[in-house]
């Protein structure tokens, strides 16, 4: 187990390096001193073991906390359920606000937002009074809908009218505003709305929020200057992809005149690269003091490049920020097997491409010109992690999508929501490895797992319950390899917000 500790300067929003397994993960940043990194092995690699590969995942708050995931997620100090039910912000804390202004007023669409239920969101903010607060809601659903642009044109002038009015939604409103901003790429927008926050807020904020936004701030500073990311080239491309010897999908890619294999990580916040790969691809890399130290003594840093041509076949990406992590950190060692991670490939860069399949022979087939996905699970954004709404058991359900994951994993909040089903739960004892050592650990084990994507249906079994932290967590658990490959293929839409398991089928 690692513990963390984080340095000003460090990446957007505090930043956190999260090399999450099936019972442990390390977070890099300026919170959590608590946390921890593991990577938890598969059954080919060690006796007794199963895996979550060291892959970018999904938000590092306590109730992934032993998801089964790596990943580098922006993400506050207080898990998501704990604070949302006053304010709409998307998995965010609402103590940080100005401490004189007025208590807030918990609005049926706040609480819509809260437990994520979308459908309900949209109607009540359609039937709220034109106004500040109805734009500011308005603006929270374009940003989980990943309309960046129309989340972007409609939360700066009903911000300047909350902040006027003092009212508390005010800074939820303005972490809705920065999170677009950051997965726009809009990094000298993102600079200049916290540098004007802090000049009208920050001796009403709080130590550690303060704290966070500095960080951020410092990141900005250093991407200020660098273009917006966009797709050019060619319209569509396809590509082969293979399994690493974890599970999951690699790629190979040319960037800088180096071909290495991009392990395919829709649970990457951001795109990573080792530092030996960055020296190979000869990218510029910008220091931000970013220090991981485990439970060893042992400290590390991280630092962040652009990469200004990125080609993903005929397509080519523009402007790509990508995490450069010590190549140690990202070497996974086991008895049987040894494994480099040279290079992942995020969720930022693979949004971009717009829409992209991967088929069960490997075709990892990207077509910008296709039309819109319209069947299929809708996806959410949360922050920088899609999130897909499936049904378990009859019940609608959120769950955080990570094709970086080898299998699907299940949160505190599944166990608190499905504890009629404890009396079926068994026990294991699973074998974890990492940074500064490793360690056993018992985990609880859900014997058959049903989801239901749109007309999909597939179904895990012995699915690792991961019983504490936040039980009521919207996002129940991490949707991997397993489930997305079982009926052969799956596609990702992010110009619709669609996931679909298997081949389309024509109308």
């Amino acid at each position: 187990m690692v513990a963390m500790d984080g340095q000003l300067g460090a990446l957007p929003k505090a930043t956190r390096l999260v090399l999450m397994s099936a019972s442990a993960l390390l977070l890099v940043g300026a919170a959590a001193p608590e946390a921890c990194f593991a990577v938890t092995l598969p059954p080919a690699l060690a006796e007794d073991a199963s895996v979550r590969p060291p892959v970018f995942a999904a938000p590092a708050t306590r109730e992934s906390a032993t998801s089964s995931a790596v990943g580098l997620a922006p993400t506050r100090r207080v898990s998501v359920a704990a604070r949302d039910v006053a304010s709409f912000g998307a998995g965010r804390s609402v103590t940080t606000q100005a401490a004189s202004a007025p208590a807030a007023t918990v609005l049926p669409v706040d609480a819509a937002l809260a437990r994520w239920d979308m459908a309900e969101a949209r109607a009540l903010a359609e039937a709220m009074p034109k106004g500040a607060e109805r734009c500011a809601a308005e603006g929270a659903i374009a940003s989980r809908d990943n309309r960046l642009d129309e989340a972007a044109r409609l939360l700066p002038p009903c911000l300047a009218l909350l902040e006027r009015t003092r009212s508390p939604r005010a800074y939820t409103t303005f972490e809705t505003l920065l999170d677009t901003y950051l997965r726009r790429g809009a990094y000298k927008k993102e600079y200049g709305l916290i540098v004007r926050w802090l000049d009208a807020h920050g001796d009403r904020t709080d130590p550690d929020t303060l704290d966070d936004l500095r960080n951020q701030l410092g990141t900005a500073a250093l991407l200020r200057d660098v273009p917006r990311p966009r797709a050019t080239g060619s319209r569509t491309a396809r590509l082969h992809s293979y399994r690493n010897v974890l599970g999951t999908q690699n790629v190979d890619l040319t960037v800088g005149g180096v071909t290495l294999p991009w392990m395919i990580d829709t649970g990457a916040n951001f795109s990573a690269v080792s530092e030996s790969a960055a020296r190979r691809m000869r990218l510029a890399v910008r220091d931000t003091r970013y220090h991981v130290v485990g439970v060893t003594g042992h400290s590390v840093s991280t630092r962040i490049a652009v990469i200004d041509r990125f080609p993903v076949g005929g397509v080519i990406l523009r402007n790509v920020v990508a995490i450069v992590i010590p190549d140690a950190a990202l070497h996974i060692r086991a008895p049987r097997a040894d494994y480099q991670i040279e290079a992942i490939l995020g969720c930022p860069a693979l949004a971009q491409l717009g829409r992209f399949r991967i088929d069960a022979d490997g075709s990892f087939t990207i077509d910008r010109n296709a039309p819109l996905l319209r069947s299929g699970a809708r996806l959410y954004m949360n922050e920088l992690t899609p999130v897909a709404e499936v049904e378990i058991a009859g019940r609608t359900s959120l769950v955080s999508v990570d094709t970086g994951a080898n299998r699907t994993t299940l949160h505190a909040s599944y166990a608190a929501r499905f504890g009629d089903r404890a009396r079926l739960w068994s026990t294991k004892r699973e074998t974890s490895l990492g940074l500064g050592g490793g360690g056993e650990g018992t985990v609880t084990v859900e014997p058959h797992l049903t989801i239901g994507a749109g007309t999909a249906t597939v179904t895990e079994h012995d699915v690792a319950v991961t019983l504490e932290g936040d039980k009521a967590a919207p996002v129940l658990g991490n949707l991997g390899q397993a489930a997305l490959t079982a009926n052969g293929s799956y596609t990702f839409d992010f110009r619709s917000m669609r996931l679909l398991l298997g081949r389309e089928v024509a109308d």
